[in-house]
Formats: structure tokens, sequence, C-alpha cells
């Protein structure tokens, strides 16, 4: 068995003790700060001419983009969520009646319809535990996104935006990126977006 890199024991320490401080958040601040969040994401979106967009379904405190998925469905967007199967991840529509199932991490997801090519998806809102000031992401360590848009590595300037959406709290100055990491073009948080790349 491989041992432990000193790069994989400080990725488990910081989503430890990230992903423990994001669910220790009051209900009320959590609320706060996703209202804030999703208006940020409304407001970047404002003049942004994109019909097809994927965001999650929030897990263990990630911020809850539902009240601005909701605003965007009726606004004519065409809204997508992950669906894990095997180790693969795709998108498939959601709309405010979509029927979901649960996977085996818990988390929901639609149950039924065609999934959408990932190339073919303008804008994709990432869930993550931590981000560094140039656009490293650390998600939960299974790689789903990272595999599902590799050919954003493959192709510069190909594939959809990724934006994460995160509290201010999960900002580090720096996370050690491995080849493989897909690095992310913005971050919204209650802040504001944080452009990491034109």
């Amino acid at each position: 068995m491989d041992s432990p890199t000193p790069a994989t024991d400080l990725k488990r320490d910081v989503r430890d003790r990230l992903v423990a401080e994001r669910e220790a958040l009051h209900e009320h601040r959590r609320r706060q700060l996703d209202r804030s969040i999703c208006a940020h994401l409304l407001r970047f979106l404002d003049d942004r001419d994109c019909l097809h967009l994927a965001a999650y379904h929030a897990f263990r405190g990630e911020p809850n983009l539902f009240p601005a998925l909701e605003a965007l469905h009726h606004a004519g967007r065409h809204v997508y969520l992950p669906v894990v199967e095997q180790q693969q991840m795709t998108f498939r529509r959601w709309t405010p009646g979509t029927e979901m199932t649960v996977n085996r991490f818990g988390i929901p997801e639609p149950l039924q319809g065609r999934p959408i090519d990932a190339g073919r998806l303008e804008l994709v809102f990432l869930p993550l535990v931590a981000f560094s000031a140039s656009g490293t992401r650390l998600g939960m360590g299974a790689g789903f996104y990272d595999r599902c848009f590799s050919f954003c590595l493959e192709q510069p300037g190909a594939g959809p935006l990724l934006v994460g959406a995160a509290y201010s709290l999960q900002q580090l100055d720096s996370l050690p990126a491995q080849s493989w990491d897909v690095p992310l073009d913005a971050v919204i948080t209650e802040r504001g977006l944080q452009a990491f790349r034109d």
C-alpha cells in the first residue's frame, strides 16, 4: 500500500477542517450568506447570454444555490444538475418539479432525463471545499469534476466557464495542485465575484 504524501495529508486536513467550519455555520448566518451568493450569481449572469448552465445540490454545508436556480429556470435558462454513475459524472436537466433520487453519497440528483454533453454546457457552478488565490479547487476528493471536465485541460479555452460557489472562509492563500486538477475560472462568494482568468 502506498503511503500518503505530504500533499495528500494536507488536503485531507484542509477538507476535515473546512467542512467542519462550513457545517458549523449557524443556520441564520448560512441563509444570509446564501442569499448574498445567489444575488451575486444572478448579477454575474445578467449580462451573460448562456442558455445551458449547471450547478449542484447543496451537501454538507455547501452554499444553497436553489433560489437562484429557480429564478434562472423561470427566466428561460436550462439548468442541469450532476448525476453520478459508477465513477463518472454527467448532468441532467432540472426544473423545480423534477423528480429526484438520492445517490450513494446521499446527494439528490434528477431521476430521469437524457444527459447533456459536458462540452455543451456554457457555465458550471461547482461546489468546493477550498479554493486558492490562483483558482486551484479542492473538492471532496472523489475527482468527479476533474474527470468530467478534463477536456478543459487538454483544450484550453474549450468547454464551459467553471465558477466555484463558496463562502469566503473557504479561501486559502495556496493549495497543492496536481496535473489533473481542473482550475476554476472564477469563484463567487458572499463578497462577490473573484476572477482568476480572463
